[in-house]
């Protein structure tokens, strides 16, 4: 996870721990998840470009 996600991540919760309704503070949790996930798809996209590109088979 970059460090701008990471900060994001925490603004994100902050803001949840401070909401007094349960919707708001769902929506807010949720949306710190699906930071966290594009966080992990875009380390495994990496990885894959990283793979297919150091293939010897391939050069």
């Amino acid at each position: 996870m970059t460090e701008q996600s990471q900060w994001l991540r925490e603004q994100i919760e902050d803001l949840a721990v401070r909401q007094s309704q349960f919707t708001d503070r769902a929506f807010w949790l949720a949306l710190s998840r699906l930071i966290q996930e594009q966080g992990r798809r875009q380390e495994q996209l990496e990885g894959e470009i990283d793979g297919r590109t150091w293939r010897p088979d391939r050069w």
